[in-house]
């Protein structure tokens, strides 16, 4: 298939069949300070199809795309720009001419793109109007205030590897890879020993396989209740022990993390207000765009289409279908 050179429509791969002709990578990234340095922002610089462009009228193309065009157009200088937008602009007109958009499925696919940049284009518009103040700050913070608790934790963590066991496997700087069974078995003996007492820092220390915590005596740092970072079984994990509490074994998909919490706390007001603008604006999008929904009426005026009856499966049978017996029993 021939290759054609416009902008890639990864963002809009949603839509089957719209196509897009893919940048050229090696030309110069964009730089708007030499792009005019020789020319005024109403010169003329090239002439496409008999149109006049001038520097002010590359800066309003570019700025013009949709934003998934954005970083492509970017890689791009002026001359390798320009030549994608006239290779675009001649192929759309030839379709044009062509009444290719109203011919199936083409037409169908250009309305279901129009309804879709539509709608983004909606979105963002109710996104620019929401203006939070800081009282509806204040009022987010109080409703998900366990959101802002955090845990100062310290963890061992004992992996396991299926390659355990296995002639010339080793584990990083030589180290014995172990199964999940003698993972297990190790992590169970360190709790044991956690637990009554033994320095938490100097086993992890010496036996935690995440290097990172390991060389800080198994300090994790503080964990964020709402934060995503950390998978929910663990938080669950976490935020159920008192400070001082040593947890059982928690295995993950390569290996097992014990957690010694050390303290809670909750972050004040002060402090996560500078977080909050998103996080407001996006509860109250949400918001406005749940009574959108709720409020679009559509009836199912067949139910039986939308709930077709299970397929009644056959009744199991023999296997074979006796043969009546030949004639004087033979």
């Amino acid at each position: 298939m021939l290759k054609l050179r416009i902008f890639s429509l990864a963002a809009l791969s949603i839509a089957a069949g719209a196509v897009l002709l893919t940048a050229q990578q090696k030309t110069a990234p964009h730089s708007p300070a030499a792009a005019t340095h020789q020319a005024g922002p109403d010169d003329v610089v090239a002439t496409i199809e008999g149109e006049k462009i001038t520097p002010a009228r590359i800066k309003q193309l570019r700025e013009g795309l949709p934003p998934q065009f954005q970083q492509v157009a970017n890689r791009m200088n002026d001359k390798a720009f320009l030549r994608s937008y006239a290779e675009l602009r001649v192929m759309s007109k030839l379709a044009e001419q062509s009444k290719i958009g109203e011919q199936e499925p083409y037409r169908s696919q250009l309305e279901f793109l129009r309804m879709n940049f539509l709608a983004q284009a909606y979105l963002q518009h109710m996104d620019s109007q929401i203006k939070p103040s800081r009282d509806e700050f204040r009022r987010y913070y109080e409703e998900h205030k366990a959101d802002y608790e955090e845990a100062h934790v310290r963890t061992i963590y004992v992996a396991f590897s299926p390659n355990a066991g296995k002639p010339g496997a080793a584990g990083p700087n030589g180290k014995k890879l172990l199964t999940e069974v003698e993972a297990k078995a190790k992590a169970e003996s360190l709790a044991g020993e956690l637990k009554k007492s033994a320095d938490f820092a100097k086993l992890a220390k010496e036996n935690s396989d995440d290097t990172a915590t390991a060389e800080k005596g198994g300090d994790l740092g503080p964990v964020k209740r709402g934060s995503t970072a950390v998978p929910a079984e663990l938080k669950q994990v976490i935020f159920a022990l008192k400070p001082g509490e040593v947890s059982d074994p928690v295995r993950q998909p390569a290996g097992f993390y014990i957690f010694k919490l050390e303290s809670t706390r909750t972050a004040p007001f002060e402090e996560v207000e500078p977080t909050l603008n998103q996080a407001v604006r996006s509860a109250k999008l949400r918001e406005e765009l749940d009574g959108i929904t709720k409020s679009i009426k559509i009836t199912y005026d067949n139910e039986s289409f939308f709930n077709p009856p299970e397929a009644v499966a056959p009744k199991p049978g023999p296997l074979m279908t006796p043969k009546p017996p030949a004639p004087g029993g033979r």
